[in-house]
């Protein structure tokens, strides 16, 4: 009893040192997760305070669909999400970090995942087929783009008209977007609000394309 407590006490201590010290670098730099904390993420006490099962939950996912995440790091919602859409759906992730989509592939291929493929590039630029998901999502990494704006019109193109674009944010990341200001870059790339589910300091917002 007193060794679990130990240990959440001292992942507590590290995430929130870490967390400072990103947030004060986010001010300078727009920096995405290093892929050296990717071990710290998966971490299943770290994965029940960042909300893992219920932001997948809120993604409403179905079998058959295709859906792409934008900055999956190694995987802790891509994988449940290509899990959510079979029989016949497909999870697609997008990274700008080669070790992160490695490490993702890494643990696909160890759980049996064969539906997911990942793709190396810039969120703001285009690299699929125009009206190819149904659904887009981004957990804690709207931030961490420099041209968010841009990265908007990607996921409003990627998406086929009635498609979904799901934005999540929780308080403790240091690149945290409030939801005005997520609302205010989905309207801007066209998009219209469906529904928010959740308080400011973990929120989900749920948009559609038209």
């Amino acid at each position: 009893m007193w060794l679990m407590l130990w240990i959440l006490a001292v992942l507590v201590v590290t995430f929130v040192l870490v967390n400072l010290g990103w947030r004060w670098a986010s001010r300078i730099w727009s920096l995405p997760c290093p892929s050296g904390m990717a071990w710290f993420l998966e971490n299943p006490i770290v994965q029940r305070l960042n909300g893992t099962r219920i932001t997948v939950e809120r993604l409403g996912l179905q079998p058959g669909q295709r859906v792409l995440e934008i900055g999956p790091g190694p995987g802790r919602l891509l994988i449940p999400a290509a899990r959510a859409v079979l029989p016949g759906g497909e999870a697609v992730g997008i990274d700008i970090q080669p070790r992160m989509l490695q490490r993702l592939q890494d643990r696909a291929n160890r759980e049996g995942i064969t539906n997911l493929t990942t793709i190396q590039g810039d969120a703001a630029q285009p690299h699929v087929a125009e009206g190819s998901f149904d659904v887009v999502f981004l957990c804690t990494c709207l931030g961490e783009i420099p041209e968010r704006a841009a990265a908007m019109t990607q996921c409003f193109r990627a998406l086929k008209p009635g498609g979904i674009l799901s934005i999540t944010e929780l308080w403790g990341d240091p690149h945290y977007q409030s939801q005005s200001k997520v609302r205010q870059l989905a309207e801007a790339a066209g998009f219209q609000l469906r529904s928010i589910q959740g308080r400011p300091w973990f929120y989900t917002a749920t948009f559609c394309k038209p």
